[in-house]
C-alpha cells in the first residue's frame, strides 16, 4: 500500500494509489499530506482522510450510515438538505461522521469540476469548531484585540458563505450575548440562503430554541434531517 494516502482512495475502481507527485493528492492534501483543500477547510487532522466508506463509526452505526450514504447521493441531484447529528453523550461518532461527510462533499465537488473542465474551487468548505471559536472570541474580547476581532469577522463571513459547512458542537452553554449573536448570524445566513450545513450537538434540535430565537429554530428544523447517535462514548477506545 502506498504511503501517500488520499481521500480519493476509497472511491477508486482499481488498486491504483497515489505517488508523491500525484496532482489530485497535492490539490486535496498538499505536498505535506495535511494541507490542500481538505486541510484548509479546517477538518481536524485526525479525520482528514476519513470518508463515509472508511469511517470507523460505520460498523457501530449501520442504520445511520445507510442514511448517510443516501444523503451523499443527493449531492448529485442538487437537493442537498442540512443534517443535525446529536447525542447526549460526547464521543459517539458525530464529529467523525460530520468530517467524513464533508470530505465526501469535497470529493464530489472536485470530481465534478474535473468532469466539467472547470478550475476546482479551493475554499468552498468550512469546518467550524464552535468551542474553539468561542475560546478565540473570548480571548480577543478580553484583550480588546482589534486585530484579533477582525480575524473573527473574517472567519464568520467565510463560514456564512461556504458552499458546505460543518458547525461542530453547537448549543454552547454559558456563552455571552455577543458570542451567541455571532453564532446566530452564521446560522441565519446559511438557513436563509439554503446552504447545506452539518451540525453536531449534545442537545436535541429542540434544544436550539434556547440558543437561537424561535423563528430561526423553526426554519433550521424545517431544513434539517436529524440523526440520533445513541450508545456509549468511544473516546479512548482503541478502534480496529
Amino acid at each position: 500500500m502506498s504511503k501517500y494516502k488520499c481521500i480519493l482512495d476509497d472511491y477508486r475502481k482499481n488498486e491504483h494509489s497515489c505517488t508523491e507527485l500525484c496532482t489530485h493528492r497535492i490539490f486535496l492534501h498538499g505536498l505535506d499530506g495535511n494541507t490542500g483543500r481538505v486541510g484548509r477547510s479546517g477538518v481536524p487532522l485526525h479525520y482528514q482522510y476519513t470518508t463515509p466508506k472508511s469511517s470507523p463509526v460505520r460498523e457501530d452505526k449501520p442504520d445511520i450510515y445507510r442514511a448517510v450514504d443516501a444523503y451523499v447521493e443527493t449531492f448529485k441531484r442538487g437537493d442537498v438538505k442540512s443534517l443535525y447529528l446529536w447525542s447526549k453523550s460526547p464521543g459517539t461518532g458525530k464529529t467523525t461522521t460530520a468530517s467524513a461527510i464533508m470530505n465526501a462533499w469535497i470529493i464530489y465537488d472536485y470530481l465534478e469540476s474535473l468532469r466539467n473542465k472547470k478550475q476546482p474551487n479551493e475554499d468552498s468548505t468550512v469546518f467550524f469548531d464552535v468551542n474553539a471559536f468561542q475560546t478565540k472570541f473570548n480571548l480577543h474580547s478580553m484583550a480588546n484585540n482589534d486585530e484579533g476581532m477582525v480575524s473573527i469577522q473574517e472567519e464568520i463571513r467565510r463560514t456564512q458563505s461556504a458552499d458546505f459547512a460543518v458547525l461542530d458542537d453547537v448549543g454552547v452553554r454559558g456563552s455571552s450575548e455577543a458570542f451567541r449573536s455571532y453564532l446566530h448570524d452564521i446560522v441565519n445566513y446559511r438557513v436563509t440562503n439554503e446552504l447545506p450545513t452539518v451540525y453536531t450537538s449534545n442537545f436535541t434540535i429542540e434544544g436550539m430554541k434556547d440558543v437561537y430565537d424561535e423563528r430561526l429554530y423553526d426554519r433550521m428544523r424545517e431544513q434539517c434531517i436529524s440523526f440520533h447517535f445513541e450508545g456509549e462514548s468511544f473516546r479512548g477506545v482503541r478502534r480496529k
